[in-house]
């Protein structure tokens, strides 16, 4: 039960911090995290203030979409049900509107690797053309999460998968970082990016750091 309660106390802090942030709005983005049974999940609620959102505001659901207790889930909880059953590494996803992000994913604008943060968090990123949220949101989703941790949907935002709720908030937030650092670069002509050997060295270390760094599993 503890572990249960300091989850709920991640999430409410993680949509804080995103709100705080100023990458989703009032009442845009959500995110999701899942329990430790593996098959269930707590997810933020519709339609509510997300810089308000308290612990006891967010919404316990099973993987096959049943709500248990009150509450009713985020109108985007198809993409993070498709999410958990394509990838079992993944235990947290967190949908977010980085401004300047969706702004260069709807230009159709990529981003070069231009940081060590982004080298190591955001290895590759796909981009789908808009779709309404909801299912058929889901279903563009779908695919593009079998290859990247960040899925972006032009004129819309993003949805970062991470081992836990820390990992795809940084990589929401470095997204951001690394999307304003370009803009700003690109006013002052060519923007030069990390070298390949820079940016192996830096995956090298992440991955070492992240060996010896204790995490849950997921149970089936």
């Amino acid at each position: 039960m503890n572990r249960h309660n300091n989850l709920r106390q991640d999430l409410a802090r993680a949509i804080r911090r995103l709100y705080d942030r100023g990458l989703v709005s009032g009442v845009g983005g959500n995110a999701s995290v899942l329990l430790p049974s593996g098959d269930e999940l707590l997810i933020t609620p519709t339609g509510y203030f997300k810089g308000g959102v308290a612990e006891g505001d967010l919404v316990r659901v099973t993987l096959a979409g049943r709500v248990i207790g009150r509450g009713q889930p985020s109108s985007e909880l198809a993409t993070h049900l498709i999410v958990y059953t394509a990838r079992r590494d993944i235990r947290a996803v967190v949908h977010a509107h980085p401004p300047v992000a969706v702004a260069l994913a709807t230009a159709g604008i990529d981003i070069p690797l231009l940081t060590p943060e982004q080298a190591a968090l955001i290895p590759s990123l796909e981009v789908v053309k808009f779709v309404p949220p909801g299912e058929r949101g889901a279903m563009a989703v779908r695919d593009a999460v079998g290859r990247s941790d960040l899925v972006g949907i032009r004129n819309h935002g993003f949805f970062s998968l991470g081992a836990d709720l820390h990992e795809a908030v940084s990589r929401l937030e470095v997204l951001e970082e690394s999307s304003m650092i370009f803009f700003v670069a690109s006013q002052f002509g060519k923007v030069p990016a990390l070298r390949g050997t820079d940016v192996e060295a830096i995956r090298e270390a992440y991955a070492s750091r992240r060996k010896v760094t204790p995490t849950s599993k997921r149970k089936r």
